[in-house]
């Protein structure tokens, strides 16, 4: 429901309306009379900032409707059993799972409370003593079902049964505890069960669907499907006061997402005309044309229905008022059936509940007035002089009932204080009174001092707080509750890791979720911002990732924080590949330098060790001993005694190579005599 109004409900007898609205962070419960009169009831209560109210429902604890409660599910795991005459919460009802409460139904059948709540759990009351009576998970009986979203009692086979709705619709016998039949759903989890009064049938419907199925608990198989133009909201159904059930005129409405209410005419017919705007006409057609139906057609004649809306109802302003979208389209809220008027009510100043009724059928019952779509002017209303001052949106403190008689001064200096004891001709008591202005003066000063010594510790203790998210939790509650972007952006700026870790642990775990899906939503969007915004997943997984890993259809929830993490983590390996890269040039490069280095200090220790140092010759000079003349000549003489002993070494070697080369000729010469008598002998023998 768009608006201010998160939940707004007629009760049975449509008397009072019940609705909640968004109260700056706070969630506020108003309980007003449709009908103004001397008795009428006009009741409000805020609730605390940790309560968020996720559903509502009437109790009916008797058949004459005297004592209304209303039921406030909320989405810490209670539910609040709130007394609109005495505008006070009567009863707690606490369940051990500190888990939100889907929904809540007093049953006729068996006096008594179910709800239900997102981890499957369903429980019985009593609301005489507001005890536990059983407890039941729907997963032990259902596999298949997580959650039941909706709950609806109902006589099936004589026995006591309960219509469970999830995905499907489930029908579970209390006596047996088994589940009796299974009807087919819709897609999307149920948002409204509504049973059919005086008959077997009921009509459902489920969120973002337009679809609204009609089933029968005698046959398993959709009986009729309604077609909106849009996604419905709620469900209101009503009858003719005929008698006769065979000529009784049926109306269903609904109320869609764009806040226009849809009109189905002759809802519970089994085969209803083009045009339904007369009853007789529409019995009288369906009977005359049977003969004339196709072969196809016939035989989907006993197949599912399909109807879209006879009228679309639609409230404006007119054309001179019109200065938004709002005003061309204003929002139906709620919506109910009184005898043969639609009972439906809008928000003017977006605090104060109009109603307004407009019929259905005519006074013999046989004509259908809404056949074509209709669009209802609404002048803006006038709340000044409406309603008495404290009421309907007039503030009592505004400044425009501010009497300058009337007003107090409270802070100040007063006349009267101004006035001596003494006479104004008196002397003595002029100087004293300087005396006592001069003095005073010194206080004032005095005084001065210690106020700005005291300012110290406040102004520290207060930048303190703001260091401690006091504030910045407050701000990001109401900008996520109110799906304000602007507001949540300014906190998001924050980049102290102090102030966002305290944040984070005073934010409302179930919250959280919806912070996950803003920011990878910004990730996604700005790529850049991931470092920036890292700190925030950082400490929500760290301070609620228990919380939110319990939460059901987590994967569906988190997906699109899933994608990015899974994004940035299929960058990670090539990252550490070229950070391994990296560190082997700069392990290479500083090696290489550590080498040249060492190089370079082994070649000045080669160019020192080739200068000798004598200390006693620098000693012999410094005394006058010897001239540094000699101790040239005496270098250059033991310079020149090495080169000739150099000499001499290579003149020997060279002599005793000759020596060795002399041998070698004669022992070559000796081979050759020897060789020569040999051959002189060998002649000789010959």
């Amino acid at each position: 429901m768009s608006g201010p109004i998160i939940h707004a409900k007629f009760d049975s007898s449509n008397r009072y309306l019940a609705s909640i609205l968004v109260s700056l962070d706070t969630h506020q419960i108003q309980v007003q009379s449709v009908s103004p009169s001397s008795s009428s009831l006009n009741a409000s209560l805020n609730l605390d900032k940790l309560n968020k109210v996720t559903n509502i429902s009437w109790i009916d604890t008797d058949d004459k409707n005297t004592v209304q409660l209303l039921a406030v599910c909320l989405s810490r795991g209670s539910i609040l059993i709130y007394s609109p005459q005495t505008n006070d919460i009567v009863e707690e009802l606490s369940t051990k799972a500190n888990v939100t409460v889907l929904d809540f139904h007093y049953s006729s059948v068996t006096r008594t409370a179910w709800s239900s709540d997102v981890d499957g759990n369903i429980h019985e009351w009593d609301m005489v003593l507001y005890l536990l009576l059983q407890l039941f998970k729907v997963g032990e009986i259902i596999e298949s079902v997580d959650a039941v979203y909706q709950i609806l009692s109902c006589i099936y086979d004589k026995e006591a049964c309960l219509l469970l709705g999830a995905n499907s619709i489930y029908v579970y016998n209390l006596k047996n505890k088994e589940v009796m039949k299974t009807y087919p759903g819709h897609i999307q989890p149920i948002s409204t069960i509504t049973m059919v009064k005086g008959t077997n049938l009921f009509l459902t419907s489920a969120k973002g669907d337009r679809f609204i199925n009609l089933y029968s608990l005698e046959k398993v198989t959709t009986k009729a499907i309604f077609v909106a133009s849009a996604s419905v909201t709620s469900l209101a159904i009503g009858y003719s006061a005929n008698s006769d059930e065979a000529k009784r005129a049926s109306i269903l409405t609904a109320i869609n997402e764009n806040g226009n209410l849809e009109v189905f005419n002759d809802f519970l017919a089994e085969t209803p005309s083009s045009s339904s705007s007369s009853l007789s006409s529409s019995s009288s057609s369906s009977s005359g044309s049977q003969g004339h139906i196709p072969k196809k057609k016939r035989r989907q004649a006993g197949g599912v229905s399909s109807r879209p809306s006879n009228s679309t109802i639609k409230l404006s302003r007119s054309e001179e008022e019109i200065k938004n979208p709002h005003d061309a389209n204003l929002i139906i809220n709620a919506v109910s059936i009184r005898d043969e008027s639609v009972l439906y009510t809008w928000l003017e100043n977006a605090t104060v509940s109009y109603f307004d009724t407009v019929k259905w059928i005519d006074e013999t019952g046989n004509n259908y007035l809404l056949d074509s779509n209709k669009t209802i002017i609404k002048r803006k209303a006038n709340l000044k002089h409406l309603q008495p001052s404290g009421s309907y949106g007039h503030d009592a403190a505004a400044s425009k009932l501010y009497n300058e008689s009337h007003a107090i001064v409270g802070d100040g200096t007063n006349i009267g204080d101004l006035e001596g004891e003494h006479g104004v001709g008196d002397n003595d008591g002029g100087e004293d009174e300087e005396e006592q202005e001069e003095e005073s003066m010194a206080e004032k000063l005095e005084r001065l001092a210690m106020k700005n010594q005291k300012a110290g510790p406040q102004r520290r203790r207060k930048l303190e707080d703001n260091r401690n998210g006091i504030s910045l939790s407050v701000i990001l509650s109401q900008s996520l509750t109110n799906n304000d972007h602007t507001l949540l952006e300014t906190v998001l700026q924050t980049t102290d890791t102090q102030t966002i870790k305290n944040t984070i642990s005073r934010l409302n775990p179930y919250l959280s979720v919806v912070l996950l899906d803003r920011l990878s939503e910004k990730i996604q969007r700005q790529v850049s911002r991931f470092s920036q915004l890292n700190y925030w997943l950082k400490w929500i997984l760290v301070i609620h990732g228990s919380v939110i890993a319990s939460l059901p259809n987590l994967n569906t929830k988190l997906y699109a924080l899933h994608s990015v993490l899974s994004k940035k983590a299929d960058t990670l390996p090539r990252l550490l590949e070229l950070r391994g890269r990296l560190n082997l040039l700069y392990d290479g490069t500083s090696l290489k330098q550590s080498l040249d280095e060492k190089n370079e200090e082994e070649e000045e220790e080669v160019i020192d060790s080739d200068v000798e140092y004598i200390e006693d010759l620098d000693d012999a000079e410094f005394n006058g001993e010897i001239e540094v003349d000699e101790v040239q000549d005496d270098y250059v003489d033991s310079d020149m005694e090495m080169d000739e002993e150099e000499d001499v070494g290579v003149e020997e070697s060279d002599g005793a190579g000759a020596e060795d080369d002399d041998d070698d000729d004669d022992d070559e010469e000796d081979v050759a005599s020897l060789d020569g008598l040999d051959n002189h002998s060998d002649l000789e023998i010959d």
